[in-house]
């Protein structure tokens, strides 16, 4: 995407989108807040407003009927009820699903229209235009009819009258439709690698194609075998957006006409329509002798660009252009133009062109719409400048090109006149220039460079041991007082750097009172949505990984967890259920709960079903605890529900839940309040992107373990090790810790010493390990990297760091290894 202003709009789209979300979501609760309503329609206003600086008429289209109802709602004309907002919401749903298309293209799907035309035409049915039949509010768009086709392009006809009406009876006796696609390549195609008759093999379910030539096509000496002149015109019954995907590559070379009985009929008995209906293409007459709106502002533009500007002849010649496309337009004579343009070609002189253009303008701007605003005399390109205006006045948005929008600071103002943005106060201006948006990727290419600079730093001890070896004691004094000033700064910049990537953990809650309010309406419950701790920040990542958990979650607690209004009030609850998404720091690490006043899990049919999926044994049916019974549903291919729906469960109980946390570094534990509800505790890390490390010797070779596994190192006796079952265990205060070799768990050979042990003390989801070890070393922070290639996925180990001194330390995935010692047990 080369234009500047439209990545800038897809940029701020999101946020406006975010906008009218959560306004509308809290306005169905609060439907008397004048305030939220002026805020939900200018978010609207906003948004529409910046779209019609660009080519995007299905988005204009769409974005100012969901506009026009907000504003008859804000003029109290309409009461917002639940169906209103399904239908708004699902009409920005569609606006926020095309935004990756139009970040990539710089224009809308190709299916765009039929969408567009169908919810608009909903949202216009309150406003008193009748709804298209079969779209209701809330209904989703796959379930949605299509507009009415649109009278069919005369190029169908090259497909032969014969075959089209053969298509037509059975049209009519089936009620199907086809797609024609018109594919004119261009001439020099072969030349960028594109194959027009390979393209057209890989459209689907293609029923004819007609391959045709210019008439005449000329004698063999005026062709150029280089040059591709065909045309084709095929009928598939493949999709709209099938045919789109096909021809991706050059969606400005084919058309596409939807083809039922009605418009086939209508094309063979009442001759051909010359256009489909909709704005005039620029430069096509519009009758009345009255040029269209974007024309007459673009001549003004270029009659002062003469004026000012004369010298430059590419300039010069595009304004002559221009005017002769407008007077075509206007229905003007064209002869005095033409001869001026060849004129100013042969001999520079554009003074009689300038002329004919003044004249011109004088002509047409006194049955057109208002000129645009003077272009300042030091603008850098006053054309480009003012061909953004008549998105802001009365031109059609299809004629406003994506390309010649506003790039100055005049220009950014006429776009705030489009957008309805009233200009800010100096205090909300200087408040805003306090923020600065910077992209992702700059900031993950910092915290790598952070990343080297730790490496860097942790080399400086070894490089001081090595000169005190060397007998430089006083260098290596010198050594270890600079390493301490680069480790404080280093530390600090890591810190800064983590602070930037630092996002609070509403972004990931931003979904749920979207998804909670759908669900609530589906099922049929009433639910309160409450979130406490928003604030609370976490890395970007960790926020990023855990939205996918969280809507898991909350889609279960809604499915299954929570009762409807009836089972509720017979149960002697409020009929309304409550459910709190709630965040708080808990130290190191980010606490997060979801918390509903449902039924809870029941633990009774936990333990059956677990037993006849084999997860437990009959002794484990009677003697499994509460706690343990309810932490079944975690685990892989368990769900207690009989019937799969949409909403949640799927068969794959909350494995996937547990997964991505622990991936995370992270926890799952939860507690059960039979008949009263259930929480699900999420624990953590702060951040992925630097980890601290224990490093320790096991088996002769070095490894680091998460300082987050570690409770505590301990050195003890051989003789105060017991036994149980075979087993080595230590009496470590309150707890019986089991005891496994390291190196011999590794398989990097058992420790042979016969005097004290060294054991390093783990915490895991079952209880501590005590894994002994050879030697004890020093913390120290590192990147860490995943494994990949063929080590990627071995067991025991959850990644890779690059050490001070050039070691390539693996770090230990402490739950793996707990898993493994289990199993030895």
């Amino acid at each position: 995407m080369t234009n500047p202003l439209l990545a800038q709009f897809v940029a701020e789209s999101a946020d406006l989108l975010a906008d009218v979300d959560e306004g509308l979501l809290r306005l169905e609760q609060d439907p008397a807040d004048a305030d939220l309503v002026n805020a939900v329609f200018r978010a609207a206003h906003t948004f529409k407003g910046s779209s019609g600086l660009f080519d995007l008429p299905d988005l204009t289209r769409l974005t100012h009927a969901a506009e026009d109802l907000l504003d008859a709602v804000r003029a109290g004309k309409l009461g917002l009820t639940p169906e209103m907002t399904d239908a708004l919401l699902w009409a920005f749903d569609t606006v926020r699903r095309w935004m990756p298309v139009i970040e990539a293209t710089g224009s809308a799907p190709a299916d765009a229209g039929r969408e567009a035309d169908t919810q608009a035409a909903l949202l216009r049915s309150w406003l008193g235009e009748p709804a298209p039949a079969g779209a209701t509010a809330g209904s989703a768009p796959a379930a949605a009819a299509p507009a009415a086709a649109a009278d069919l392009p005369a190029w169908v006809l090259a497909v032969g009258e014969e075959p089209l009406r053969q298509l037509r009876s059975w049209l009519e006796t089936t009620g199907a439709t086809l797609r024609a696609v018109r594919y004119e390549p261009d001439a020099a195609c072969f030349f960028r690698g594109e194959d027009p008759l390979h393209l057209l093999r890989q459209v689907p379910a293609l029923e004819s194609l007609r391959i045709s030539a210019p008439d005449p096509l000329g004698g063999i000496d005026e062709v150029d075998e280089y040059e591709c002149v065909l045309q084709f015109t095929a009928l598939t019954r493949a999709a709209t957006g099938e045919v789109a995907h096909v021809f991706r590559y050059v969606p400005d070379q084919v058309q596409v006409a939807e083809v039922g009985a009605a418009n086939l009929a209508r094309l063979l008995d009442g001759g051909p329509a010359q256009a489909p209906a909709g704005d005039p293409a620029p430069g096509a007459p519009t009758g009345g002798g009255t040029a269209d709106p974007l024309h007459v502002l673009l001549l003004q533009a270029q009659c002062r660009l003469l004026a000012t500007d004369g010298g430059d002849a590419a300039r010069t010649r595009a304004a002559g252009e221009v005017a002769l496309r407008v007077a075509a337009a206007a229905g003007e004579d064209t002869g005095d133009g033409e001869e001026a343009l060849r004129r100013f070609a042969a001999t520079g002189d554009s003074g009689a062109l300038a002329g004919w253009i003044v004249e011109l303008t004088a002509r047409t701007t006194a049955t057109s719409s208002p000129a645009a605003p003077d272009p300042a005399p030091d603008h850098e390109d006053p054309v480009r400048e003012v061909a953004a205006a008549p998105a802001a006045t009365t031109a059609p948005a299809t004629t406003a090109p994506a390309t010649t929008a506003p790039a100055n600071a005049a220009a950014t103002a006429t776009a705030r006149e489009a957008t309805g943005e009233p200009e800010h106060a100096g205090e909300e201006a200087s408040r805003a220039s306090r923020v600065l948006k910077v992209e992702q990727g700059k900031v993950d290419q910092l915290l790598d460079l952070v990343g080297e600079l730790v490496v860097a730093k942790n080399a400086l001890p070894f490089v001081a041991q090595e000169a005190e070896d060397a007998g430089s004691r006083a260098l290596a004094r010198r050594v270890m007082d600079e390493y301490a000033v680069i480790s404080r700064v280093s530390e600090e910049l890591q810190q800064a750097v983590m602070d930037v990537r630092m996002l609070p953990v509403s972004t990931a809650f931003a979904r749920a009172p979207r998804l909670v309010r759908d669900l609530s309406r589906k099922l049929g419950k009433r639910v309160r949505l409450v979130q406490e701790g928003e604030e609370t920040a976490a890395d970007k990542d960790v926020i990023e990984m855990l939205t996918e958990p969280l809507v898991h979650l909350v889609r279960n607690s809604l499915d299954h967890g929570i009762e409807t209004p009836d089972e509720r009030e017979a149960a002697g609850k409020p009929a309304e259920a409550t459910l709190t998404l709630r965040a708080a720091p808990d130290g190191d690490a980010v606490l997060v709960e979801i918390v509903d006043d449902g039924r809870g899990i029941d633990t009774d049919a936990v333990r059956r079903k677990a037993y006849e999926r084999g997860l437990i044994d009959e002794a484990a049916l009677e003697t499994l605890s509460e706690e343990d019974a309810a932490a079944l549903v975690f685990a892989p291919g368990f769900s207690t529900a009989e019937v799969i729906s949409d909403v949640s469960g799927r068969g794959v109980g909350m494995d996937a839940v547990r997964s991505s946390i622990e991936r995370l570094g992270g926890s799952v534990s939860t507690t059960n309040r039979r008949g009263e509800g259930l929480t699900v505790r999420l624990r953590l890390p702060l951040t992925m992107a630097v980890s601290r490390v224990l490093l320790i010797t096991a088996g002769g070779q070095r490894f680091g373990v998460p300082l987050d596994d570690v409770v505590e190192t301990v050195r003890v006796d051989r003789a105060d090790v017991s036994h149980v079952a075979g087993r080595p265990v230590l009496a470590l205060r309150d707890d019986v810790v089991p005891l496994v070799d390291l190196g011999a768990l590794l398989g990097a050979g058992a420790g042979t010493g016969t005097g004290a042990l060294n054991v390093l003390v783990v915490r895991t989801p079952t209880g501590p390990l005590g894994l002994v070890v050879d030697r004890f070393h020093q913390n120290t922070d590192v990147i860490l990297k995943p494994l990949e290639g063929f080590l990627a996925g071995t067991p025991g180990y959850c990644g890779t760091a690059l050490l001070g001194d050039g070691l390539v330390l693996l770090v230990l995935d402490v739950k793996e290894l707990n898993s493994r010692a289990a199993a030895l047990r």
